[in-house]
């Protein structure tokens, strides 16, 4: 369990330690209030008898599950977990002897040596007989080695690419394979030691009746709790990482639900370089990089197969009980670890307090003042500003934001480009580089990658206003194109387009000055609000 965990989801009025709201209710003059022990998102704590969920958790539109006569899991005596530094590697036995064997002998044993195609851990003493035939190891099986033949000198070895040995190996060396965590064998670095071996829980399912908690019910002994869908996301995929906590931390609601997976909508639009199609196990969180849905984000209650359309981003660590009860439309709240680090937005004082909390340096650059509004951070992933220990952030004065409103309702599809191409989509700050400008309007010329046609939409019918935002759309050749007028026409939209040509897709409510005073090449900074 990972301290940013331990709220969940309480309000400020509950005392984190028992679990308890402090309310005049529950806070009687009796002195030996009878209590009972329930859990919390996977925290026991202890509440007074007849407590309800409206006691326990501040009022809320996500979903809330609660969980009774729960069974104890089987362990899988077959699959075991290995925490290896900062990694974690699942192992499926195939022979138990072998395992059995050795299984003792390798805890605590370092990387020793490593290529491109194998890793090793070792050595340690293995007192069995051995084989000289040549033997060909597939991408993820486990096998052990003897070096020269002797018994002092075995390894336990990772094939990270198909490899060929032709030294000693046990019988044909093959424990098992990898079926979690293959990735994570490329990141493992000379000396970072197998620090514990772990059967696995049986993945077929959690037992108990689980059942939607409304607020007002009233909380039993031994009950479980789940109120957040806790989940961790792999370091060595920063920017598919980055992107899932945009997504998962914003409102989260449940698009699809089957028996292999429920599925939450993502950004259309966004362009995944990042693959790691490995198997697709209960608890697994995907992000579909192509087809109809890609950019939604799937969470597996059941195994599958990896398909290379799937990049397998993280797991489920707490609340997947949730997902077993969850419908179409619900709302999940879901808590990311370590959490997105996205300071734009914020003051340069507030981003520096916020990475004080995380043991982060910050380093200020633009217009270093505190109430400068951060517009861009570098590192821009969390998991790289984690990995150095510092991020650049660069302020600009507050009126040199454009603040914009977007017609969501009237131009949903122009909406979504407009957003994409500014970077609103994920990021509080969106910023826009200048094309040219004339007396009456300034365009920007966008790099991005849309694959969807921007058909018209909101297309004017006598007159453009000033502040109005618009796009070219698919009837003419410079489609994507954003502009901006600075006075009235009757004739051309903001993009200099016949209106026809034209959708609106938005209006500038605030510090239109700084598009006025604009030049070739310069970066507009913008933020989205309200009326």
């Amino acid at each position: 369990m990972y301290l940013s965990f331990a709220e969940f989801s309480l309000s400020p009025q509950i005392d984190v330690e028992r679990g308890i709201k402090q309310s005049n209710r529950l806070n009687t003059d009796l002195p030996n209030e009878v209590c009972m022990k329930i859990r919390i998102n996977g925290k026991e704590v202890e509440v007074p008898q007849n407590a309800s969920i409206s006691d326990l958790l501040p009022e809320t539109s996500h979903l809330i599950v609660i969980v009774r006569e729960r069974k104890d899991q089987e362990k899988l005596a077959d699959t075991f977990k290995l925490k290896i530094g900062k990694e974690s590697v699942t192992l499926k036995v195939e022979n138990e002897a072998l395992w059995n064997a050795v299984k003792d002998k390798i805890l605590g044993l370092e990387v020793s040596w490593r290529t491109k195609r194998v890793l090793a851990f070792g050595p340690f003493s293995c007192d069995l007989p051995c084989s000289g035939v040549q033997h060909e190891y597939e991408p993820g099986e486990v096998f052990i080695s003897l070096a020269g033949g002797s018994k002092e000198s075995a390894f336990l070895m990772f094939a990270v690419a198909r490899y060929q040995i032709s030294h000693c190996t046990i019988a044909d060396g093959v424990i098992g394979r990898v079926i979690e965590g293959f990735r994570a064998l490329r990141l493992l670095e000379i000396g970072e030691r197998i620090e514990k071996i772990e059967p696995v829980l049986d993945r077929r399912g959690s037992v108990g009746i689980k059942t939607k908690a409304e607020m007002g019910e009233r909380v039993l002994e031994g009950d479980e709790i789940y109120s957040q869908l806790a989940v961790n996301l792999r370091r060595d995929l920063p920017g598919a990482s980055d992107y899932a906590m945009a997504v998962l931390e914003s409102n989260c609601r449940v698009e699809e639900v089957t028996n292999t997976y429920v599925r939450f909508k993502g950004i259309k639009g966004i362009s995944l370089g990042e693959e790691n199609p490995e198997r697709r196990i209960r608890g697994a969180i995907t992000i579909r990089r192509t087809g109809k849905n890609a950019g939604d984000i799937y969470v597996y209650l059941r195994d599958r197969m990896p398909h290379r359309d799937h990049c397998v981003v993280g797991f489920v660590e707490s609340g997947i009980e949730l997902l077993e009860v969850a419908k179409k439309g619900d709302l999940i709240r879901v808590v990311t670890n370590p959490g997105r680090i996205d300071l734009l937005g914020l003051t340069q004082l507030q981003a520096e307090k916020l990475l004080s909390e995380k043991g982060l340096k910050q380093l200020r650059e633009g217009d270093t003042g505190d109430d400068a509004i951060v517009v861009s951070q570098m590192p821009e992933n969390t998991f790289e500003i984690l990995s150095r220990g510092e991020v650049k952030t660069f302020g600009v004065r507050p009126n040199k934001i454009l603040k914009v409103k977007i017609f969501e309702d009237l131009a949903p599809k122009t909406a979504l480009y407009f957003r994409i191409a500014s970077g609103l989509v994920k990021r509080r700050v969106g910023k826009l580089p200048v094309y040219f400008k004339t007396k009456d309007l300034v365009v920007f010329k966008p790099s991005v990658n849309f694959e969807e046609p921007l058909i018209p939409e909101n297309t004017p019918r006598e007159l453009v206003r000033a502040g109005e935002i618009g796009v070219t759309n698919m009837s003419r050749k410079h489609a994507g194109l954003i502009g901006v007028r600075f006075s009235e026409s009757r004739d051309f939209g903001p993009t200099a387009e016949r209106f026809e040509s034209t959708n609106i897709v938005g209006v500038v409510l605030e510090n239109f000055e700084v598009i006025r005073g604009s030049k070739e090449g310069d970066a507009i900074y913008l933020m989205e609000v309200g009326e």
